[in-house]
């Protein structure tokens, strides 16, 4: 039996979609081993508000992919304010690439990245930035970033 191409498709993530948003993020952190099991479910409410606030004060434009109508990746333009520039003092960050395991090695995250870097430009802003994970940085090579050498001081978690 010969089976078909699927059918993909992109779309930019409106304040009903928080739901998908949040789901794919905990699918994410629960792959990369940085969120329990037992504390998904409170995470994936919390997501789901936290994403609706960032959407609703522009802080945050949001693609899903869809594979066959299932939602199986996501990726965002996170955008903040730094220090004063003469032109913008605008930033993005693109961060949150996901495709579910079963997807992935098709170019997915690439048409994700895309859609996230030309929101971006179309808003301006001076600089666009990311932290790759591990494997991923050939991805983002390709899609013309550059190791900036940046350092990074991690944040202790707060004492309980």
């Amino acid at each position: 039996m010969v089976q078909g191409r699927p059918e993909v498709f992109l779309r930019q993530v409106d304040l009903e979609e928080t739901n998908i948003l949040a789901e794919l993020r905990a699918a994410s952190l629960l792959e990369m081993g940085l969120l329990r099991p037992a504390a998904a479910a409170e995470f994936r409410l919390r997501g789901r508000r936290q994403f609706a606030r960032m959407l609703r004060e522009g802080r945050l434009a949001a693609w899903l992919l869809f594979v066959d109508g299932e939602p199986v990746g996501s990726a965002y333009a996170v955008f903040f304010e730094r220090m004063p520039y003469p032109e913008t003092s605008l930033h993005a960050e693109i961060a949150g690439v996901y495709v579910a395991p079963e997807f992935r090695r098709r170019g997915y995250a690439s048409l994700l990245v895309t859609e996230a870097l030309a929101a971006a430009r179309a808003r301006g802003v001076r600089r666009i930035v990311l932290q790759p994970g591990h494997g991923a940085r050939g991805l983002y090579e390709r899609l013309g970033f550059a190791d900036s050498g940046q350092m990074r001081l991690p944040v202790e978690a707060p004492a309980s």
